[in-house]
């Protein structure tokens, strides 16, 4: 099958080229003029880019909720895995081919990865954690399906073997509080301790696989680079020495800037959430504009992540991160789309996805118009391949 008269993104050199491309067995087989006969999808105007790669997405929450305590208490036996499903399939129509679950209920992402990866279902390759190794917590009843408690290393271990027996693909610990949490609970409060952490990079290393951690404090972005995780989610309250430290380690930033965006967007959506979850929000869209901004500059590596799941961030609304990184936060064009792209593959140690390249895997997505002109173009994707398979042509 061919990809006739379009323009492809060649990440490297960071500028679109003219070509055909040829996708063979679910691989990018070449790239050059097409023969005059043979299948071929009509690219004519159409901007080709590499699948984009979401570091960080909940598949399994619902994102019509303002924030609660435990929004699944009456759900009936699976709604949550339908639920996710259909967010999965939203992951993909948007253009987002591969995606890093960090944080699912009761496995049920994880069956949802079965069956994507079985052809049952729609939905981008997933890459699921399991529950979140969590100390216990005041926060630990909002999310009883998500959150396994671990308190001290022995327990940490046990904890993160339990989900890689169910299936992770990864380990998520929570290096300090959270935004969405309880009143009881702080963002800049910490969590899991060095030690703690170390027992978490310790069995991932042992499984061939890395741990995400979830860190706003300082103290808790510095334990987990020097443990060893390999990415580092939110970074709030990141200082210049962690940032040096994350440099030096080759420690990913996860940024997930469009989480207040998204959450305060909707005035009336905010008014419905608790109080002191509202007010962390009405604080947050700043302090991560100001850290993006610092991560860059310090040269951190940053991989595109929107923490699609938490309230009002829509899993299809996946774009607005890269989008926001452009309007609000400074990057060229180039530098957010290759976050979205080649830092994330680089994150997962996938050097096939993440560029549109001989031999690699063929994710492609296409927009109407130029995103390096207007980054706003990537809200309008209307053609999505994954593997090879096409999964959405709206000229079709």
């Amino acid at each position: 099958m061919w990809l006739t008269g379009g323009q492809w993104f060649d990440v490297e050199a960071g500028t679109f080229r003219a070509g055909d491309i040829l996708v063979e067995r679910g691989r990018v087989a070449g790239i050059g003029a097409a023969p005059a006969a043979g299948d071929r999808i009509d690219a004519e105007g159409r901007w080709l880019l590499p699948g984009f790669i979401d570091n960080h997405v909940h598949i399994t929450l619902d994102t019509r909720v303002a924030a609660g305590d435990n929004i699944w208490r009456d759900a009936l036996p699976g709604a949550i895995a339908l639920h996710a499903a259909w967010n999965a399939k939203n992951l993909l129509r948007c253009g987002v081919t591969t995606a890093r679950d960090v944080g699912g209920w009761d496995y049920h992402e994880i069956a949802v990865r079965e069956a994507i990866d079985a052809g049952l279902i729609e939905g981008p390759r997933l890459f699921c954690a399991g529950r979140i190794l969590s100390i216990t917590s005041p926060t630990s009843p909002y999310y009883p399906g998500m959150y396994e408690e671990v308190d001290g290393p022995a327990e940490v271990r046990k904890g993160a073997r339990r989900q890689l027996a169910m299936g992770a693909d990864l380990i998520k610990i929570l290096a300090t509080g959270a935004v969405n949490s309880s009143e009881r609970e702080r963002a800049d409060a910490i969590q899991l301790r060095p030690d703690e952490i170390a027992a978490a990079v310790e069995i991932a290393r042992d499984n061939a696989t890395h741990v995400a951690a979830h860190a706003h404090a300082t103290e808790g972005v510095r334990n987990a680079v020097l443990g060893g995780c390999r990415s580092v989610e939110h970074g709030t309250y990141a200082s210049d020495e962690t940032r040096r430290l994350m440099v030096e380690r080759g420690t990913f930033l996860v940024p997930t800037f469009c989480t207040a965006h998204a959450f305060l967007k909707d005035p009336a959506f905010a008014e419905r959430a608790l109080p002191h979850v509202r007010e962390r929000y009405e604080t947050l869209e700043a302090l991560r504009r100001d850290q993006l901004a610092k991560a860059r500059e310090a040269g951190v590596r940053i991989a595109m992540g929107t923490d699609a799941g938490t309230p009002g961030n829509h899993c299809g609304d996946n774009m607005q991160e890269v989008v926001l990184m452009v309007e609000k936060c400074g990057f060229p064009p180039v530098d957010a789309i290759r976050c979205a792209t080649t830092a994330g593959a680089e994150l997962l140690e996938r050097p096939d996805l993440g560029r549109i390249a001989e031999g690699g895997t063929a994710d492609i997505i296409a927009v109407p118009r130029d995103p390096l002109e207007d980054i706003a173009a990537l809200h309008e994707v209307d053609l999505v391949m994954k593997g090879g398979r096409v999964f959405r042509d709206d000229r079709a």
